[in-house]
Order: C-alpha cells, then sequence, then structure tokens
C-alpha cells in the first residue's frame, strides 16, 4: 500500500506538467482539456482513498517538490473499534496480542482524549478474554452445550473442573491474592482498565469507581480495588467490600459461560482476606458446602486464614459428613485442618486417621508436611513429636509409616536444634516423599 501513494503521486504530478508543457500548442483544444480534467480529478479521487488506506496522508512543497510523509491520526472510536475485532487465537496469537498492545499505547498516549470512548465501551457491558486457558475453556464450554443439544453426553471441562473443585479454587484463592498487572491484559476490559489508570486524573478515577459499583464479576472488583488503591490508597476499601458482599450474597446469573465470571467467587474471597474482614464469617459458614454438595475452597481459605484455629471444629466436622465424597473436596478440607496439627486435638485426630489409614497409598504421606510446616513454635514442635510417638506405637506393623515417622521426627529435631543435623542424617535435604517412594532403589544399594 505505502508503493501505491508514491506511484499515483508521480502519476499526478506527471499528467499536470504535462498538460502545461502542451497547453500553448492546443489552445483551443477544449476536449482534450476536459479530458485531462477529468483523468486530474480521477487521479486525485483514487489518491486520497490511497491515502485513507494507508494511515497517512503525503503533502508536497511545491517550493522543492519534496514529498513529506505525515501519520494520520488516528481517533480513540478507532482504537476501540479495531480493539473490538481482535480475537488472538492460534498461531497468529502473539502478533494479534502485539496488536492490541499498540492500540492500548495508542489509547493511553491520546490521553483525557480517550476517556469518553473508553467509558463508552465500559457501559455496554461487552469484553473480549485474551488469556489462552480462559478461551479454551469458553470453547469447551460451547463444544458441551452443543453436544448436549445433540442428545449426547457432555464432556466435563478440565480448567472450568479443577478451578470450580474443592482443592482448585482453596489453593487458587491464596495464589490470586498476589495479583499483579500483566503486561499481556487478560481481557480488553482489564486492559481497558489499566490504560484509564495511566491517563490518570479526576475523570479515571471516576470512570474506574464507576465501574466498580456496576460489574458483577469477581475478577474486576479485585482488579479495579488494585488499581483504585494506587490511585488513592484507602479510599475506596468500603466500596470495594460492599461490592464483595453484594455479590457473594446476590450473585449474577452468569450461567458459567466464562472463565472470568467462574472464577469469580475466588477473586472475591482473596479482597476479604486481603482486608483481613471477619464481617463476612458468619455468612461464609453456611457457604463451606455449595447447593450441589461440593466443597467451595474459596470458602474454607477465608475462614482458616481469618480464624484460624477456631475454623478447624467446622472443617472437622464436614470433613466427616459422609455425604461429601469428592477426594478433591476433602483435601481442601484436610489441608485447612492440618495447618494446626500438633495445637488442636481435631488437627492431630484428622492427621491420625490420614497418615494411618494404608487405603490412601502414598498420598497419606502427603499429610507429613505439616509437621514441619507453618507453627514452628518449640512448643508446638513438641507436641508434634510426641504424637508421632503415640501413632508408633498404635501401627508398629507398619514399616513404612514407621520409617516415615521417623523421619519427620528427626526434621523436627533438627529444626530445634540445627545442630544436630548431622547427627540425625538430615543434613542431605532428602525429604520425606522420597524417602519413601524411592524405598526400592535404597534397599537394592544395601544388598
Amino acid at each position: 500500500m505505502k508503493q501505491i501513494v508514491p506511484i499515483l503521486i508521480a502519476a499526478l504530478l506527471g499528467l499536470t506538467a504535462g498538460y502545461i508543457l502542451n497547453s500553448d500548442k492546443r489552445p483551443d483544444d477544449s476536449s482534450s482539456d476536459s479530458t485531462q480534467d477529468d483523468l486530474i480529478a480521477k487521479l486525485r479521487k483514487e489518491l486520497k482513498e490511497a491515502e485513507a488506506r494507508s494511515g497517512k496522508v503525503d503533502v508536497i512543497n511545491t517550493e522543492t517538490e519534496k514529498v513529506i510523509e505525515k501519520v494520520v491520526e488516528i481517533s480513540p472510536e478507532e482504537y476501540i473499534a479495531n480493539l473490538k475485532q481482535l480475537r488472538p487465537t492460534g498461531e497468529t496469537r502473539q502478533q494479534t496480542m502485539q496488536e492490541i498492545i499498540h492500540y492500548m499505547v495508542g489509547l493511553t498516549k491520546a490521553e483525557e482524549k480517550s476517556l469518553p470512548a473508553i467509558e463508552g465501551f465500559f457501559e455496554t457491558g461487552q469484553d473480549i478474554e485474551y488469556e489462552a486457558t480462559a478461551q479454551a475453556f469458553d470453547r469447551q464450554r460451547q463444544e458441551a452445550k452443543e453436544a448436549e443439544a445433540r442428545g449426547e453426553e457432555a464432556k466435563p471441562s478440565g480448567i472450568g473442573q479443577f478451578i470450580t473443585s474443592g482443592f482448585g479454587s482453596y489453593f487458587l484463592t491464596s495464589m490470586v491474592q498476589n495479583m499483579k498487572r500483566e503486561l499481556e491484559p487478560g481481557s480488553m476490559r482489564l486492559g481497558l482498565f489499566d490504560v484509564v489508570h495511566d491517563i490518570g486524573g479526576p475523570k479515571a478515577e471516576e470512570i474506574l469507581a464507576k465501574v466498580l459499583s456496576e460489574t458483577g464479576r469477581g475478577l474486576e472488583v479485585a482488579y479495579l480495588d488494585r488499581i483504585l488503591s494506587e490511585i488513592a490508597p484507602d479510599k475506596y476499601q468500603e466500596e470495594v467490600l460492599a461490592a464483595v458482599h453484594e455479590l457473594l450474597t446476590n450473585p449474577p446469573d452468569t450461567n458459567g459461560n466464562s472463565l472470568l465470571d467462574e472464577s469469580s467467587r475466588m477473586f472475591l474471597f482473596s479482597v476479604l482476606v486481603k482486608y483481613k474482614d471477619a464481617t463476612f464469617v458468619e455468612t461464609a459458614k453456611l457457604m463451606i458446602i455449595t447447593p450441589e454438595g461440593r466443597v467451595d475452597g474459596a470458602v474454607v481459605n477465608y475462614l482458616t486464614t481469618i480464624l484460624g484455629e477456631k475454623a478447624v471444629p467446622l472443617l472437622y466436622a464436614k470433613v466427616k459428613d459422609e455425604n461429601l465424597t469428592d477426594d478433591g473436596d476433602k483435601m481442601a478440607l484436610g489441608d485447612a485442618i492440618l495447618k494446626h496439627v500438633g495445637t488442636n486435638i481435631e488437627s492431630n485426630a484428622f492427621f491420625t486417621e490420614v497418615v494411618t489409614n494404608k487405603e490412601l497409598g502414598p498420598l497419606r504421606f502427603l499429610a507429613l508436611g505439616h509437621m514441619t510446616g507453618g507453627d514452628r513454635n518449640e512448643s508446638t514442635l513438641r507436641n508434634r513429636q510426641k504424637l508421632i510417638a503415640d501413632i508408633k506405637k498404635t501401627s508398629p506393623e507398619d514399616e513404612s509409616l514407621n520409617r516415615a515417622l521417623d523421619g519427620t521426627h528427626n526434621r523436627i529435631e533438627v529444626m530445634i536444634d540445627p545442630s544436630k543435623a548431622e547427627e540425625l542424617g538430615t543434613g542431605g535435604g532428602r525429604n520425606i516423599l522420597e524417602q519413601f517412594f524411592n524405598r526400592g532403589r535404597q534397599e537394592k544399594k544395601t544388598n
């Protein structure tokens, strides 16, 4: 396209010059003049169309006949329109993301002139998800709906299953608490939030605060909380918490059509944890088990973080519920309970149940990690050693367990007195799971 404009200019200049040079030769040829004028007009029209397509204007300096290129300014509305057309997928994903970032930068450089167009887009409620995992989730959901419409069994979404499982949401809630700005935005709206933040000023703050009051997405509440906290620290905390409470008690009907919607609760509870908001505890206690009979890991994460050891009796009662059959749900509850092994009777009881349950196979030894993590007060560590001794007395025939318990006991002793590392043979840093899973290889070496 860049080659077309100079060619048209040259043609126009050449034709004009030829007309001027030959004007004295045929002064009375009016029909020729008319033809030349029509052709010049036609070329001018084509030139303007080419200029529009190429995104620049060529200005001719009549004194030097030098062509000067000027870049055509793109309006914020055009930037928004272009962004709405882009879908970063497949092999062209990286190239498309670069184009998206280019438009975002263009809006930022336009400064306050961009704000009306961006605000108008926010008001439409539209969004385009850029994350590959989000797009995969959307695709899987659509395929599931189409299969259901055909009367076929819908295959479950692996991504969605993990996020909504007790185990997945429990651990992911801790991770999203440290959400930071990424180079590539997760969606068009999230990217525009950052653009408005970078533009700054009272109007930008007003726009972000308005979106906060209207959004139905937990991720957006958490994202806006981070941005507004940078713009005006502590100013919007009450508004943020009010939005979180409202969305948790009266969630919008999204039908799980988006990964961002599916993960909303994780982000909402992460905000409650961030502000150590205990005012929602009593309501959250009623949300541990979902209407579908599953554990809400985000709720478990919130309760164990805010209540600490006081949450153990409630969670222990839930994990003992015979109606709870999903292993992932039990793992979420179990991890929260085991955080207090050595200081809580019910935590100790649950630890004993897990490590002595041979039906769990090697997985039961994962619980041993809680004996050397978390609370490292000497009194707590000594209580854990006593618990180990008590378990060994009741399971003398379980050699694998006793070997793992001995190793854990020694590691605790070294935590209390590091000088004993060489004496107890824990200086090599080999963990308990490695000792157990590599037992066959170790036995071969000793033979």
